[in-house]
């Protein structure tokens, strides 16, 4: 079988990794409609703030499982498979202890609901399975082994995004039928999710298998290590911290909304970030395909590798990226008229683009995180992050009680904080711990404001002239601002040599499985 680039296998990542994206957002726009038909606005907010909690319970996963990638990758690519195994199994069992601990509390949390959040009382049941399937499936996902390292060791993410476009479409098959040939309960979503997340790790487990044969669950000595549990969570406490940040910025924004404004401005607030989530999952998506790449040039040494790839990436985002944020903006309002016609679509609109306030000026840095994790430096982004993060809480809720713009506020304020830390602090620090000069990357940066501003106006010339008003006229008016405005991106952000590169690399029939 020949093999194939590195820089290759990040393309394809990057491909599949948006495709996968693509089709859980058209399993979105066909799913969360039905769902709010069928349950009601207040019962899907809590789906996502369930989800919001599992992403709270993951802060202490993290601390174990944030750097492990980077450890077992690095052991692995050197040929060192003692040492790999070593962290793989340390992982393992450290994860089931985990497991235990959290046990007992979450049994307590989900039995005690009501006493934390704002449950209209009609739904309490509902919720309370809700909470309780949507813990499951994070329990059986952190018990079993750190199976996503086969394909991030060997750069082949698109064995895992592959199976996920199938998966997406089995969800909605799945829990429609549920919804049909039962009564309706919010709780089957949780359901839905446990059976997904399980088909998930199947394949995961049997990637990891026939990709890096040499990793193997050991149940005699050393089956784990002290030390080697130590290193990981000296390194990954960084992570658990800086995602505590990370919350403080949006993880906390519909628990803030539920007990100051009540569980339907929690529901709202949740429809309105449908499309400024998907922006955010793009951004990591890109940031997730292109980190193995990274990874790899590190472990051999070789920073300059590691410039282009960063260089590259951040071009790539810069050309496709501000689409999505544009076109949102520009689009928004019209696709919540049709989407949801019984909601506010303006105020639903006003909503998102304060949340994708951040993406207007920032595309281009979703890539430069990745540098705090390869060269082992995440105890930088940690302290950044908890701090603005703290400051961005504080301004949240003092804003709420002093001003009468409460709903609008949880929206806006965490994105303006994030746009004065990342160009101040994440962009000249992450670029000093590569060696270069602080203000290396601020050219790609500007590309993407441009980007983003020229997508804008392309929409709104747009909008002049087609009259929209239904799905049809929505759907080629979407279609002619991606496509013009991907046209005018290629041909101001990438210069002829890369324009080659990238037509050549379409013209590519891209074998997505091996």
């Amino acid at each position: 079988m020949k093999s194939r680039s590195t820089q290759f296998n990040t393309l394809i990542n990057i491909i599949s990794s948006v495709g996968v994206l693509a089709v859980n957002i058209c399993v979105s726009f066909f799913l969360s409609p039905y769902i709010i038909r069928t349950i009601g606005i207040e019962a899907n907010g809590f789906v996502t703030l369930a989800n919001n909690f599992i992403t709270y319970a993951d802060i202490i996963v993290m601390a174990l499982n944030a750097m492990a990638a980077r450890f077992i990758s690095i052991a692995y690519i050197q040929k060192d498979y003692k040492k790999a195994n070593l962290y793989y199994n340390s992982v393992f069992w450290g994860n089931l202890i985990i497991d235990l601990v959290l046990l007992i509390p979450a049994l307590i949390f989900v039995i005690r609901l009501d006493s934390f959040v704002n449950v209209p009382t009609d739904i309490i049941v509902d919720v309370k399975i809700l909470f309780a399937v949507i813990f499951l499936a994070f329990f059986v996902k952190t018990g079993f082994p750190n199976w996503d390292c086969g394909t991030y060791i060997t750069n082949r993410l698109d064995r895992t995004y592959i199976p996920n476009m199938i998966l997406a479409v089995f969800r909605v098959v799945f829990l429609v039928g549920l919804f049909l040939f039962f009564t309706p309960h919010v709780w089957y979503v949780g359901l839905t999710s446990t059976v997904v997340s399980l088909a998930v790790l199947a394949i995961s487990g049997y990637n990891t298998h026939k990709l890096t044969p040499e990793l193997k669950i050991q149940l005699k000595k050393p089956i784990c290590s002290k030390r080697v549990i130590k290193e990981l969570v000296g390194s990954g406490i960084w992570s658990s911290i800086a995602n505590v940040g990370n919350l403080l910025f949006s993880g906390l924004d519909l628990l803030i909304c539920n007990v100051y404004l009540g569980a339907t401005l929690m529901g709202v607030l949740s429809l309105s970030k449908t499309l400024s989530n998907i922006i955010l999952q793009l951004g990591e998506s890109v940031r997730g395909a292109v980190g193995p790449e990274l990874t790899l040039s590190y472990a051999q040494g070789d920073k300059d590798a590691m410039l282009r790839s960063i260089k590259r990436t951040m071009k790539m985002t810069s050309a496709f990226l501000p689409i999505s944020v544009g076109g949102v903006i520009v689009m928004a309002d019209l696709f919540y008229e049709l989407w949801v016609p019984s909601q506010d679509a303006k105020l639903l609109w006003t909503l998102t683009v304060l949340a994708l306030l951040n993406r207007i000026f920032n595309s281009g840095v979703v890539v430069l995180y990745n540098v705090y994790s390869v060269v082992n430096k995440v105890r930088i982004n940690a302290v950044i992050m908890l701090v603005s993060g703290f400051i961005s809480i504080g301004i949240t809720i003092g804003l709420i009680h002093f001003t009468e713009y409460d709903l609008y506020v949880v929206a806006g304020v965490s994105s303006i904080v994030t746009i004065i830390k990342e160009y101040v602090l994440t962009v000249p620090i992450t670029t000093t711990l590569l060696g270069y000069k602080w203000y290396q990357f601020y050219p790609q940066i500007a590309l993407s404001i441009v980007s983003t501003f020229l997508v804008i106006g392309v929409g709104s010339l747009v909008r002049t002239v087609i009259s929209i008003h239904s799905w049809p006229t929505f759907i080629i008016a979407a279609f002619i601002i991606a496509v013009a405005s991907f046209a005018l991106n290629i041909i101001i952000i990438l210069n002829k040599e890369e324009r080659g590169i990238l037509i050549t690399k379409i013209k590519l029939k891209i074998p997505f499985m091996h």
